[in-house]
């Protein structure tokens, strides 16, 4: 009864369906840093979701979507082949104006990342997730700056050094359509391989 059922509703539901996101984070406003050859980006991840529903005369759906805080922290450090080994965070701090300041206990950055080869030839990539869930005010906090000191394994030795990432407040929007015929075709052929989402997004490929 499950395919018929299906079937069905194919009659019953708009053709297609649009997702519209907006992504609240704060992003780097200035060149990425280097540290001795290593460039460092910092990543905001909205943990948040606020919902909302978008229709059209039964030809089209939607739903609408604004990624929100609180925020997971992934820290990235961009190399070259066979030199840089891992780097650790030593210290980190975020700040901004009206005397905000947020240090992270040594806990929420515990953990070394090691550099491995990215899509594009001769560059590395180290990526560390951050522990705690950073809550910020937007309103209040619409330019911070991210500074952490770092130690990086190098072929030629330890060296340490500061990484200072001025970031703003931005919102960016994107849309996804997807055709219902297909979505429940694909579920009738395929009815035991559901498509699960992804935990994190992919690491950038470039700093």
């Amino acid at each position: 009864m499950r395919p018929l059922s299906a079937l069905l509703c194919l009659f019953l539901l708009p053709s297609c369906v649009h997702l519209f996101t907006t992504r609240h984070a704060y992003t780097a406003t200035n060149p990425a840093p280097s540290v001795s050859d290593t460039a460092f980006r910092v990543e905001f991840i909205p943990q948040a979701q606020e919902t909302g529903a978008a229709l059209g005369a039964m030809v089209v759906g939607g739903a609408l979507i604004s990624e929100v805080g609180p925020y997971l922290l992934r820290v990235h450090g961009f190399g070259l082949e066979n030199d840089q080994r891992w780097f650790e965070i030593k210290r980190l701090r975020l700040s901004g104006p009206d005397h905000f300041e947020a240090p992270m206990e040594s806990r929420g950055f515990a953990g070394r990342a090691e550099f491995k080869p990215t899509k594009t030839a001769g560059r590395t990539r180290a990526s560390l997730l951050l522990g705690p869930h950073i809550h910020l005010d937007a309103k209040k906090q619409r330019d911070i700056v991210l500074e952490a000191d770092v130690a990086i394994m190098r072929r030629s030795g330890l060296v340490h050094g500061t990484v200072r990432i001025p970031l703003t407040f931005t919102k960016t929007r994107s849309r996804e359509s997807t055709f219902i015929f297909a979505e429940v075709w694909h579920d009738l052929r395929h009815p035991d391989s559901p498509d699960m989402p992804d935990a994190l997004p992919p690491p950038p490929e470039a700093p």
